[in-house]
């Protein structure tokens, strides 16, 4: 069975529209005989997916079957080299959490929400990571600011500029990523980002040529003086947001399907009506994605644990 069937016998399709999809952590019978979401095992998806997160293809795009332990450790590692997990960890590890209106926004980062639109992403449309920002991390602890994902589509030779967010209220989400949309979707800050994106590019031109794509393009497409219309016609933006709702205490019943989606579409509106503000609205090519869970505090916890305990497997202090 491929990985791609396998996520998806974990994470199920709700909706299905050309800039609109909505995904949900599956729910499964338990040692207890009740229905429960299969939050461990889309953190076990997910932290076999740590390696492509991490790394990307600037160690290469084939690992030998003696180095996998070790690679997994070391992408393990390097995430929480950054300040903004190691504390978020620290947080949620002693019953802790974000709230909505944490004021550092920097420590949005340490919740994997770039982790799990990398990983919908890269199984439900097909991308590869173009650019792994935890690899270009900053000397002082800090990853490279900018776009959430940085991903290609070889197929339809798409960039693909994603922002991320993980909220208890998915209307905040909502709201924090149009404020995403309005401050990285400008002039100002694409020459900026792209300029750092096509350096990154020349660091691993050789291991991207050795995967089957050609650089150059990509170069070719960010340059300063290629026409910003011709950008927004290759990229792609996937504005992702992972919420909580109560909508699956009516998993087993005849209601759900009917309410998850009423409150899919209408988170999806508020981001609509938000963005139409946006002075390029008609040229950004937006997909919404939208996944509901039942309690974000355990999903982060889980995938924390399961980190750390692949941090001491490889040698690295708690």
């Amino acid at each position: 069975m491929t990985r791609a069937l396998e996520v998806r016998k974990i994470l199920s399709c709700k909706v299905n529209e050309a800039n609109l999809h909505s995904y949900f952590i599956d729910f499964d019978i338990d040692e207890n005989g009740d229905l429960t979401q299969m939050i461990n095992k889309f953190v076990h998806l997910l932290t076999e997916e740590i390696p492509s997160f991490a790394l990307g293809y600037h160690q290469g795009k084939m690992v030998a079957q003696e180095d996998i332990f070790r690679i997994l450790t070391e992408a393990a590692n390097s995430i929480y080299k950054i300040d903004a997990y190691e504390k978020v960890a620290q947080t949620y590890l002693n019953g802790g959490f974000l709230k909505d209106d944490v004021a550092d926004k920097y420590l949005r980062r340490g919740e994997f929400g770039e982790l799990i639109l990398h990983f919908i992403l890269k199984y439900f449309f097909n991308t590869l990571p173009l650019v792994a920002k935890i690899y270009f991390k900053d000397s002082f602890g800090h990853a490279v600011h900018g776009f959430d994902s940085v991903h290609i589509n070889t197929q339809t030779n798409t960039l693909w500029l994603g922002e991320s967010k993980l909220y208890r209220d998915g209307a905040k989400g909502i709201d924090a990523l149009i404020e995403d949309l309005f401050e990285h979707f400008n002039s100002n800050y694409f020459e900026s980002e792209f300029t750092i994106i096509s350096k990154r590019i020349k660091d691993t031109k050789a291991n991207l040529e050795e995967s089957g794509t050609n650089p150059e393009y990509w170069i070719d497409l960010l340059n300063t003086y290629t026409k910003l219309s011709k950008k927004l016609d290759r990229i792609i933006i996937p504005m992702f947001c992972a919420y909580e709702t109560n909508v699956f205490s009516k998993y087993n019943t005849s209601d759900f399907e009917k309410e998850y989606i009423e409150e899919i579409k209408k988170l999806n509106d508020r981001f609509i009506q938000k963005k139409s503000k946006h002075p390029w609205h008609q040229h950004l090519n937006i997909i919404v994605i939208l996944v509901p869970m039942e309690s974000k505090k355990k999903l982060i916890s889980a995938l924390h644990s399961k980190l750390k305990m692949l941090q001491m497997l490889g040698g690295s202090d708690f």
